[in-house]
């Protein structure tokens, strides 16, 4: 800046004596020429300058992520190990202490990013291009509603589609347990659960990193969607290490929950073929299967192993879907269908904005289920939001956003209404079993116990196994894809050994939380992310009109 400064007083200085003498002004013309292009050389070197020193950050940044988040996350999960009651305590504690003063914030955060995006959807726009303008989009739209339900709740429909509506009509919060009123309420919360709210938080994190990315070329990482917000300029690196690496470790531990949790489910339907599996020895082989199936399809890539994964993965959802709803109460299911839809879309406002000051019992149960969703949908959206933006290339972003907000949800209500609906059906006719079964919380079994209710046991139960082992491929390997990402300066390509890398490291942590059956201390850690991420969302939000009208 001292030698601009020089310049320009030098310059200033022989005009002055220029005018002073009545020189020729062709002389003062060729000294504004010579000025010209002195500034722009100048310039042209500031600006190399500085592109090298943001690449510079760039690669700090990626290695102290890289380096950060591993450590962090393997010590955090051996720690935890080692501590299991304390650290069950520790947790509880914290996601009760997040919960009781942060869930009007998450609540106001999810409805707020949906209205949003219906705002983004229907502007002028709506019909940028995520991309070149003359790009088409990447996948075909089947492969991409694949992927986009496979990486976001496949698997997770999987274990709650008969569980969760069973629960809320077995203790309803809001109206008399076991009672018509009881099981479409049970219905409509369930699906405000697993509704149009959670894939919200994880639009508004797709449209933004797929935005910076392909229309601006920037990093594929969450932080380059903030670039400029820091009150300095000495601020940028910090906060985009201190975001990414938040985002990193929100993905690690919540992949390791998922895996676990679909380890245990896995071992629940082997347990129904009569094949003892739920002991450290089943749970290790299974999560070995698992792992080396993840690590097999992420050597063939996105447009491969993913991509026929997921294709894999919802012609089987349907599949057994169409099984479940004609050969069981198939009108009744019709009917339930349009009546979930119509209760969810009727409380939809309400329930948007509910927080329950009034009612302690109420405020409790949402503490225990619809914030703890909420926290675990925005502390998952960096992962899922990535992978979003990955696969979107060539799409608007009203294609974008309508595609993510309105097919998996229609789907979603389809499958509860089926699955949920046969499992009250059974419920409702005095099946005790069933009944027993939730609540003593064994929900891992509560699908393979209704398909043993139906004609063709073996096989549906086969297909299920099969499914849920499916779907926890694709996720692990989807996440390990966007970790590498992560971790690599957002290459759209990461390297084959470092998406092999983070597989062993979230191979080991879910093997430490399989064996030591407490995922209370990595959940309460993953929701521990979602606070601070609220915050990243927020800014995304406040950030990207004013980038889209330049």
């Amino acid at each position: 800046m001292s030698n601009h400064k020089d310049t320009v007083d030098e310059f200033e200085t022989r005009i002055k004596e220029t005018y002073r003498r009545e020189s020729d002004k062709e002389q003062i013309d060729a000294w504004v020429d010579e000025f010209q292009s002195e500034m722009e050389k100048r310039f042209a070197a500031a600006e190399n300058r500085d592109q090298e020193e943001i690449r510079e950050e760039e690669r700090a940044n990626i290695n102290a992520n890289l380096v950060l988040s591993m450590s962090f996350s393997i010590i955090f999960v051996i720690w935890s190990f080692l501590n299991a009651d304390r650290m069950l305590d520790l947790s509880a504690s914290i996601k009760g202490w997040i919960t009781t003063n942060f869930g009007w914030f998450f609540i106001l955060m999810s409805t707020g990013a949906v209205i949003y995006l219906c705002y983004l959807a229907f502007s002028r726009f709506g019909d940028i291009v995520l991309g070149d303008p003359e790009e088409r989009p990447e996948f075909s739209d089947i492969s991409w509603y694949s992927m986009l339900f496979s990486a976001g709740m496949g698997v997770g429909i999987l274990f709650w589609g008969a569980a969760e509506p069973l629960v809320h009509y077995l203790k309803n919060p809001i109206h008399s347990s076991q009672t018509t009123d009881a099981a479409r309420s049970a219905m409509a919360l369930t699906i405000f659960h697993w509704g149009i709210h959670g894939w919200g938080v994880y639009t508004l994190c797709a449209v933004a990193v797929a935005y910076y990315g392909f229309r601006k070329r920037k990093n594929y990482l969450v932080s380059s969607s903030l670039t400029g917000l820091a009150p300095s300029p000495k601020l940028d690196r910090p906060l985009a290490v201190l975001v990414d690496l938040t985002a990193t470790i929100a993905i690690v531990f919540g992949l390791a929950a998922s895996l676990a949790t679909g380890t245990f489910q896995m071992a629940a339907g082997l347990e129904a073929f009569g094949i003892p599996a739920k002991n450290p020895m089943g749970y290790g082989l299974i999560l070995a299967v698992i792992t080396v199936s993840f690590v097999a399809s992420a050597t063939t890539g996105l447009k491969k192993g993913i991509k026929i994964l997921s294709n894999l993965n919802m012609l089987t959802c349907v599949l057994l879907l169409f099984f479940v709803f004609l050969a069981g109460p198939t009108l009744f299911d019709v009917k339930l269908f349009v009546d979930t839809m119509g209760g969810y879309l009727t409380s939809l406002p309400s329930l948007s904005f509910q927080v329950a000051p009034f009612t302690p019992e109420y405020e409790s149960w949402m503490a225990d289920w619809t914030i703890t969703y909420f926290t675990w949908w925005i502390a998952w959206s960096p992962f899922v939001g990535i992978f979003i933006a990955r696969i979107s290339r060539g799409r608007t972003i009203k294609e974008l956003v309508l595609g993510s907000l309105l097919v998996p949800v229609i789907f979603t209500i389809f499958w509860f209404s089926v699955f949920g609906g046969a499992a009250l059906s059974l419920v409702s006719a005095g099946d005790v079993q069933f009944v027993e079964l939730i609540n003593n919380s064994q929900f891992e079994g509560a699908l393979f116990y209704l398909l043993s209710q139906f004609p063709m046991t073996t096989i549906t139960q086969g297909i299920s196994l099969f499914l849920i082992f499916t779907f926890l491929v694709t996720s692990a390997d989807s996440a390990c894809f966007v970790l590498a990402m992560m971790t690599s300066e957002g290459n759209l390509d990461p390297s084959m050994k470092l998406k092999l890398l983070w597989a062993g490291v979230m191979a080991t942590l879910t093997g430490f939380l399989v064996q030591s059956g407490q995922l209370g201390p990595i959940q309460a850690a993953a929701q521990m992310c979602a606070g601070p991420f609220a915050i990243v969302l927020l800014l995304m939000a406040l950030s990207l009109p004013i980038r889209l009208r330049q």
